[in-house]
């Protein structure tokens, strides 16, 4: 367990995490289970977990507080999506919106 985190508070974050990949998931694909995030790096900041795939699997960030997933890409910097994430949290979000050039694109 990282140090610093209650078990209990780190359960609800794997938890959490956990229903965040497995929104939308499409048809065939299993859900993720939240042992999976048992293996990442996290790292305790303020009211948030920080959550990074072990050994750099990938290069996202997922910051987890209450009801809140923010899913950080690898190129923003910690003080921007704290920023922001705070920002979503208390206009009452529970995720990042998916931007615009994230949605499928038809013509693919």
């Amino acid at each position: 367990m990282p140090e610093g985190i209650d078990q209990e508070r780190l359960d609800r974050a794997y938890a959490r995490l956990a229903e965040y990949h497995n929104e939308d998931l499409p048809q065939g694909i299993p859900p993720v289970a939240a042992e999976m995030f048992a293996g990442y790096q996290v790292t305790p900041y303020e009211e948030w977990l920080i959550f990074n795939s072990a050994d750099g699997f990938t290069n996202q960030t997922f910051l987890v507080s209450d009801q809140m997933v923010y899913e950080s890409p690898g190129w923003e910097s910690y003080d921007d999506a704290l920023t922001e994430a705070r920002a979503l949290k208390a206009a009452g979000a529970t995720r990042r919106p998916d931007a615009p050039d994230d949605e499928d694109d038809e013509d693919d």
